[in-house]
């Protein structure tokens, strides 16, 4: 029992009467958006009818129009399970109670407010972060804790951790089957560019895997610092190469501003990536034709085609009109919601919300049947899911046309290379080159 959660809480509110509270500190005048979504508002003495889900998400700041979905996506999923009567945990009735924190785009913070969650906030599992560097900031403090970590993006595929789990699809679900389809249909030439961080590497050697499996060939690959936002000795680059597409993984606000540029240098050929449109849905953000001739590989979003996405959209906009707010529903908002129902399923099963029975039903394998991308499955294997991947072409009118449906897929790679986390958890990360049928892609 934490009998201490809502004291050490007072911060949190109830969202029936407002979203926010700033809070100032002694010592920083950093804000913290504290929210809690209860059938009653948090307060001393009911501290075990609660189960505490504490997210981290820069919901201000230069990843804030990728975040700020996400965060409410939470918000929406734990209302409806509390509308439906809670979960019943440890001999009793219990509503999810999800404390919120801004990130602002700062991977310290994620550090620190880490630590609030699983110490003064006591969280029965951490949601945090929007970039790798972000995410390995927040998770080595919740694993060190022994709490259950949650990262609600697209990731490298590659983590394996008792602590930690992935809703988001994978390297191999994503770039794989898209960079194949744009070999064949496209060209087999190459250029990449991304931001210098740990995701968009492992985006690089997963783009590289790729062109080595069928038929591609990567004509460069190039990294940049966030922040940087003039293109034009890239621009120039990636003219004089030739390639017959583009790979992106450009990352916040600065990085994206390589569209409008390139569409005003007068550059046309093919762009694909893996996280524009996706994540922050730059088609309703700039204006047209910047980002004609782009590919987006999508795990979610409103104009995802499959049936559990309408009702998915008609509850969204009910419960945040504010379309200024939120102009696009996007992929982390579809993976958040997704991640919220597994571990209320997670507690269920449990029983409980001590951690190791938890994860232990987690890696019994988790089917959430009305996620809004289509069918996700949890694998306790390898604790990534199985999700559906779908590929869209935009044209100079900023109109999302369907190229492919990728199918649905399974994370394998892991096992592929004889990870079982029901067996042993690693405790570290693997990427293409250690696969040793890949190694030789990468000498």
């Amino acid at each position: 029992m934490r009998s201490n959660k809502s004291e050490k809480r007072k911060s949190a509110i109830s969202l029936p009467n407002c979203f926010k509270a700033l809070i100032i500190g002694m010592v920083s005048v950093a804000f913290v958006v504290a929210f809690s979504v209860a059938a009653t508002p948090a307060k001393a003495g009911k501290a075990d009818d609660e189960i505490v889900i504490c997210a981290i998400d820069s919901t201000s700041g230069d990843f804030s129009i990728m975040s700020t979905p996400k965060h409410f996506a939470y918000q929406m999923a734990a209302e409806e399970i509390n509308a439906a009567g809670g979960i019943f945990v440890d001999g009793a009735q219990k509503k999810i109670t999800v404390v919120g924190y801004d990130g602002q785009s700062t991977v310290k913070r994620y550090q620190e407010l880490a630590q609030r969650c699983v110490y003064d906030d006591e969280a029965d599992v951490v949601f945090a972060a929007y970039t790798g560097a972000e995410r390995e900031a927040a998770r080595r403090e919740v694993i060190k804790a022994k709490t259950i970590y949650w990262h609600n993006n697209q990731g490298e595929g590659g983590i394996a951790d008792h602590y930690s789990f992935f809703s988001g699809a994978t390297g191999q679900q994503q770039v794989l089957p898209s960079v194949k389809w744009m070999i064949e249909n496209v060209g087999p030439k190459i250029y990449f560019i991304g931001a210098d961080y740990v995701y968009c590497r492992a985006m690089g050697d997963w783009v590289r895997t790729a062109a080595n499996l069928y038929g591609g060939e990567v004509l460069e690959e190039e990294y940049f610092p966030f922040g940087v936002a003039q293109w034009q000795a890239t621009i120039d680059k990636i003219r004089r190469a030739g390639p017959d597409f583009q790979a992106h993984c450009l990352v916040g606000a600065a990085q994206v501003e390589f569209y409008p540029q390139s569409q005003a240098a007068g550059m046309t050929m093919p762009m694909w990536s893996m996280v524009t449109i996706s994540d922050g849905y730059e088609h309703k953000r700039f204006s047209p034709p910047a980002l004609n001739n782009m590919y987006a590989t999508i795990g979610y979003s409103e104009d995802v085609p499959h049936p559990n996405n309408a009702p998915f959209i008609k509850k969204f906009r009910e419960r945040f009109p504010d379309e200024t707010k939120f102009p696009y529903i996007n992929q982390g908002a579809g993976f958040g919601w997704t991640a919220t129902y597994a571990m209320a399923e997670a507690w269920r099963r449990a029983g409980t919300t001590e951690t190791e029975a938890v994860i232990k039903a987690l890696e019994e394998d988790i089917e959430i049947a009305d996620s809004p991308g289509g069918r996700w499955h949890l694998r306790g294997a390898v604790h990534h899911a199985g999700q559906h991947t779908y590929l869209y072409k935009i044209d100079e009118n900023h109109k999302l046309t369907l190229a492919a449906d990728l199918g649905y897929s399974e994370p394998t790679f892991l096992q592929d290379i004889g990870v079982d986390m029901r067996k042993k958890s690693p405790g570290r990360a693997f990427l293409p080159r250690d696969n040793p049928d890949w190694a030789g892609f990468f000498k």
